[in-house]
């Protein structure tokens, strides 16, 4: 074996010879994507300035071809990564327009070329290697000088935050490819294991992240990217002790639409094809033995690569990760199919919950959020440090206001959606509820949390799951504006594993208002008198507007343009929503709105066949009609039900008769009896029944 193939190459380790086998049998697919990717590059012309916007791709780039000379010894690949690397060198300064030199082109940069140097290094001329190796030192002590300057209030403290992530791990990736070379390297590589120890101890443990999907993709890559260098360098292992990087790809799984390859896109996601990296799910297959993260990798290297790399919103891009899938894959994980897999989960954490009906590509899902801002854990904790230390670590841009807000996406098209991507956030651009036209406490802004008290957030207070039936309950009126004088917004979302959805917002407020119930949609709705008809493609929704019985409805455009990034102003992104209305006509201080969404499918329908809504002195009651099955929906007023021989305090009731049997919800009861007969005496609580007639 030759010296080179004995060498610890970081990132690598001593595994050269072994990948170069790999790349043979196993690997030799993601061999062909890496060649073909290093073919995009060949042609890419590289400025001698510094591009007027992000350089990421110039670290991705070098990455590639480095990569690609390493297993080959083919001389036109050193020869390009050669390029890539020694034009970013020339560059004086590294960023465009904000935080130069010490924001994310800098540390992707830095993390790219430290790698390079480290792999490249006996292949440099002695010229060369000396500009690479001063342009890193002075790189990486702005980076690092500009860490320590803005503790409490930049960065280098916002531990839930992807810029954190990303520039301490290229700070790490230098100070090991220079270790032993520069004096400065340990402090560079302690200081950032000082973070991450922070960080990973900090992160959720269910895996959720309240960036969204597009800035997952974007972000967690790189806690997976540090977690390995350390693991490498130092056999740290953070795969084993955090269990965020163990859960956090089911987060991503079900914040998939049915087909897998767009995205439910809750917090700031530019688009809705910015989602996918095989690179993680491999990482995650490979460590945990996770057989639907590699089955899930698999799946977007053959149908999805290419056209979200061109319909991404997020540079580099996916394509750009050729060389860390070629890295990070192991052929040795059987693949798993997700239909092996619960259709409901809950991620108490960041107050999200995913409803399918199936894991068919034309299948259904409904994704429900509320919750305190970027997360039960990083809310009390950033408030922990702030207090203790003074600081301000709570870098919360990408948290919408999107409290007791839903996303519905079913036969192949979006049916409710959410504005994705905002620099100006407002309530009013989610499908929430909204008092007198006004949202929440310092909208219209990028960060509206900076002054958020610590009580003033949303929560889910129950979530319910059994038998046929799932009952979430949200709360989020401490969010608005406090001269509304607000006191309650609860939102009670019930699914029957049908495909209609109830929604019953309960408000109040010491004083008077409108209430407007709002459904964001792609396409124009049509108003036929209690409901309205939405249609996009193969998919259709109705929703039934149920109470208050006297409303208004109107339909109307709302339009939002967002600045992409920073370092490129003058590029911007654009959204035309379709906004349904429907308010109380004369103001009121409670008020309770009951809406059915029902989803169908415009070439085989399967519509209510009957639905009625009634109102007595003691509840509410709706009855749904399918030739299937009927539902019977009760909305207690802090009376006894006495109806269809049963008897309940509860709050909620929902009995579903399948032929001859009863399926039974009943939320918030002490009692519930069938014929005299006791089916529940006990505390208050949330319970299902399953009754048949003939038993009784």
């Amino acid at each position: 074996m030759n010296f080179e193939e004995k060498r610890n190459y970081i990132f690598i380790g001593d595994k050269l010879n072994t990948l170069k086998n790999d790349v043979k049998n196993e690997k030799k697919f993601l061999f062909k994507r890496l060649h073909e990717q290093c073919l995009l590059y060949k042609n890419q012309k590289l400025t001698e300035e510094h591009p007027n916007g992000s350089s990421t791709f110039m670290s991705m780039g070098a990455l590639n071809f480095s990569l690609a000379f390493m297993i080959t010894k083919q001389k036109h690949y050193l020869e390009e990564a050669k390029r890539w690397i020694m034009t970013g060198v020339k560059y004086p300064h590294w960023g465009h327009a904000h935080l130069v030199d010490v924001d994310l082109s800098a540390s992707w940069l830095l993390f790219g070329y430290s790698l390079c140097y480290d792999w490249l290094k006996d292949e440099l001329s002695e010229e060369d290697r000396d500009m690479l190796k001063n342009k890193l030192i002075l790189q990486g002590t702005r980076m690092y000088d500009f860490a320590l300057k803005t503790v409490g209030e930049g960065w280098s403290t916002n531990y839930w935050q992807n810029h954190n992530w990303i520039n301490f791990t290229g700070l790490a990736a230098v100070g090991y490819a220079l270790k032993g070379e520069v004096s400065e390297a340990g402090s560079w590589i302690e200081y950032s294991k000082e973070n991450f120890l922070k960080v990973f101890s900090f992160m959720p443990e269910d895996g959720s992240d309240y960036e969204g999907v597009a800035y997952w993709r974007y972000g967690v890559l790189w806690l997976y990217i540090y977690a390995d260098l350390l693991k490498e360098r130092e056999k740290i292992d953070y795969f084993k002790e955090c269990d965020f990087l163990k859960n956090t790809f089911f987060y991503r799984l079900y914040q998939s639409t049915p087909n897998l390859e767009e995205i439910i896109n809750f917090g700031d996601c530019h688009d809705r094809r910015s989602g996918h990296s095989p690179a993680i799910y491999f990482k995650v297959a490979s460590e945990y033995t996770n057989g639907y993260a590699q089955n899930l990798g698999k799946l977007v290297i053959e149908k999805f690569l290419y056209r979200e790399q061109y319909e991404s919103g997020i540079k580099p891009g996916i394509l750009s990760e050729a060389w860390l899938e070629l890295l990070w894959f192991n052929p040795n994980i059987e693949i798993r199919n997700f239909d092996e897999l619960p259709l409901i989960k809950y991620w108490e954490d960041l107050g999200l919950v995913v409803i399918k009906d199936s894991w068919k590509e034309d299948g259904t899902i409904f994704s429900f959020k509320c919750g305190a801002p970027g997360g039960k854990k990083q809310w009390g904790k950033s408030w922990e440090l702030d207090i203790a230390y003074n600081w301000k670590t709570r870098g919360l841009s990408h948290q919408h206001p999107d409290n007791n807000s839903f996303i519905i996406y079913g036969n192949e098209a979006f049916l409710s959606i959410d504005d994705g991507y905002n620099r100006d956030v407002k309530a009013s651009e989610h499908n929430v509820v909204v008092v007198d036209d006004i949202g929440y406490t310092s909208e219209n802004q990028n960060n509206i949390w900076k002054e958020t008290k610590f009580e003033d957030i949303g929560e889910i207070k129950s979530f319910f799951h059994e038998n046929s039936y799932v009952y979430i309950l949200g709360e989020s009126s401490k969010s608005y504006e406090k001269h509304l004088k607000f006191k309650e917004f609860k939102r009670h979302i019930i699914n029957t594993k049908e495909k209609h959805f109830y929604i019953i917002d309960e408000l109040s407020s010491d004083i008077p208002h409108i209430y407007s119930w709002l459904h964001h949609s792609d396409t124009k709705g049509e108003i036929r008198g209690n409901k309205v008809e939405i249609l996009n493609g193969e998919a259709e929704m109705d929703i039934y507007s149920l109470l208050p019985e006297n409303n208004g409805k109107s339909i109307y455009n709302t339009y939002i343009k967002a600045i992409m990034t920073t370092q490129e102003p003058d590029k911007y992104r654009e959204l035309n929503m379709s906004t349904l209305k429907i308010s109380n006509v004369v103001p009121e201080k409670e008020l309770k709105f009951i809406n059915i969404l029902n989803v169908n499918s415009t070439f085989e329908k399967s519509s209510l066949e009957e639905i009625v809504s009634e109102e007595t002195e003691g509840f509410n009651r709706i009855f749904i009609r399918k030739k299937e099955f009927e539902e019977i929906f009760y909305f207690n007023k802090n009376k006894s039900i006495i109806e269809e021989n049963f008897s309940t305090d509860a709050k909620i009731l929902v009995i579903k008769k399948v032929k001859n049997n009863f399926d039974i919800l009943a939320v918030d009861c002490t009692y519930l009896d069938y014929r005299s007969n006791h089916l529940y005496r006990g505390e208050k609580k949330i319970i299902t029944r399953k009754v048949k007639i003939d038993e009784y």
